[in-house]
């Protein structure tokens, strides 16, 4: 008898008290922009250019490579205009600390990130710089 109360008692304590995950507020991207290839979007105020792909390492599908590779690119920061900073982006498997919120402005009130490069090597095909583009979150 005393083992049966004593497990209701914890089975009721755990349903009462349990995390209400409703009330758990999950940060969202505002906006997923794609950045194309020497084109320009724009943030209130600020303004990104993609404007080169310094060098694609990836390995292409359809091989089987030692090393995943990675995509460096950059990219002009523009604020009210006027360029203020060039930032350089490391796209890889195995350096995803680099690409994290913020990455390319971050604020109190905004941050805007370069979370992916597109699109992937494939085996016998070459990409054209014109194809790349990058796939922009922004966080409020």
């Amino acid at each position: 008898m005393k083992n049966l109360l004593f497990t209701i008692t914890i089975l009721f304590s755990a349903l009462v008290f349990s995390q209400d995950s409703t009330s758990i507020k999950a940060e969202t991207p505002k906006i997923i922009s794609k950045l194309m290839y020497g084109k320009t979007i724009a943030f209130e105020d600020l303004a990104f250019k993609f404007v080169a792909v310094e060098s694609d390492s990836r390995c292409p599908k359809g091989v089987q490579c030692i090393w995943a590779g990675e995509a460096i690119v950059l990219i002009d920061v523009f604020k009210k205009g006027k360029k203020v900073e060039q930032k350089r982006i490391v796209f890889s498997p195995t350096a995803q600390l680099e690409n994290t919120i913020g990455n390319l402005f971050s604020s109190e009130k905004l941050k805007i990130s370069g979370f992916n490069i597109a699109p992937y090597p494939e085996y016998r095909n070459t990409i054209k710089p014109e194809e790349y583009y990058i796939q922009v979150e922004v966080w409020e």
